[in-house]
């Protein structure tokens, strides 16, 4: 005698009766308590036939979009923009024009650098001879002048 198919196997669950039968999703998922089950069923169903049309879709758009991008490829040309550096007295827009550089910028930042780094005050050295004097008390003068009553 064969095996009825109702007997459980080591791998299906013990409920084997019940394996078809699923919860609704209102009641599976807790964000979507209190939906209506019929509006979700449609959901799904429209999910699940517009897949096709989709792909269909997107193909030809895909398609549209090359064959675009291609015929305004013959008709325009791109130009190749090389940045310019101003010329003239100012020093301020050609320091600012030179920085944003896209080839000259790291340069000139360098440049720049160091250029303050030499401008910078440096502190005075003393001799012997002006260290070992003694400093020179410096006389400071106050006037005091008195006081005269406001007038009224």
């Amino acid at each position: 005698m064969a095996k009825s198919k109702n007997h459980t196997t080591q791998n299906q669950s013990r409920n084997w009766h019940r394996n078809g039968i699923k919860k609704p999703q209102s009641q599976r998922y807790k964000y979507l308590k209190g939906v209506d089950p019929k509006f979700l069923r449609n959901m799904h169903f429209v999910k699940k036939h517009n897949k096709q049309g989709l792909k269909k879709m997107q193909a030809n758009n895909a398609k549209a979009m090359s064959a675009c991008a291609e015929a305004i490829k013959d008709l325009v040309k791109p130009k190749v923009v090389k940045p310019k550096m101003p010329k003239g007295p100012s020093r301020k827009l050609s320091r600012l024009a030179f920085i944003a550089h896209p080839k000259l910028g790291k340069q000139i930042r360098s440049y720049m650098a160091t250029g303050r780094r030499l401008c910078q005050p440096k502190p005075k050295v003393q001799t012997k001879a002006e260290a070992s004097a003694p400093a020179k008390p410096q006389l400071r003068l106050q006037l005091r002048l008195p006081k005269v009553p406001r007038p009224l």
